[in-house]
């Protein structure tokens, strides 16, 4: 049931919603490769890319990694059952360390103009990202497969710990 609802979690339901008044953009979990590699694109439409299509496969692969302890015997294997949530974890930092970067890369000499007007873009967007962080909100997908994955966590370090 967990590898179920997580499945539906990442390719069915929206994992992040930004919404700015009435419109409401919803960006599924599959897709957000696309927005690690450029924030805007949770305001946006989600281009295909050949950069998606290996995300998708990758997500299908952790989400089959939990049905390798039961094809093989060795203890380790249990620890496969953490991998659709190393992978939300993973993509979550990626995603916050994006966000919350420097958007323009300060000159090697930071006291000319140029170095002021860059830093001064960077704290003008950082305050901006204050304000459009509060339009984005996690989904019930995002929810739903998260605590998929923490069900298969616990089971997973339990099976590892008993040795079975």
């Amino acid at each position: 049931m967990a590898i179920l609802a997580i499945f539906v979690g990442w390719f069915f339901v929206d994992t992040l919603v930004a919404s700015l008044g009435s419109l409401q953009h919803g960006v599924r979990f599959f897709d957000i490769s696309s927005a690690i590699f450029d924030p805007t694109r949770i305001f946006f439409a989600v281009d295909a890319s050949w950069q998606r299509g290996l995300f998708v496969l990758l997500c299908l692969v952790c989400l089959l990694a939990p049905i390798l302890p039961h094809w093989r015997t060795a203890r380790w294997a249990w620890a496969a059952y953490l991998a659709p949530l190393a992978l939300m974890l993973a993509c979550g930092a990626l995603l916050y360390s994006q966000t919350s970067s420097e958007f323009f890369s300060a000159p090697q000499n930071a006291q000319s103009l140029s170095g002021s007007v860059i830093h001064f873009a960077n704290d003008l967007l950082h305050r901006g990202s204050g304000l459009v962080a509060r339009h984005v909100s996690i989904g019930v997908g995002g929810y739903l497969a998260f605590a998929g994955s923490l069900v298969l966590a616990v089971q997973g370090m339990r099976r590892l710990q008993r040795g079975l």
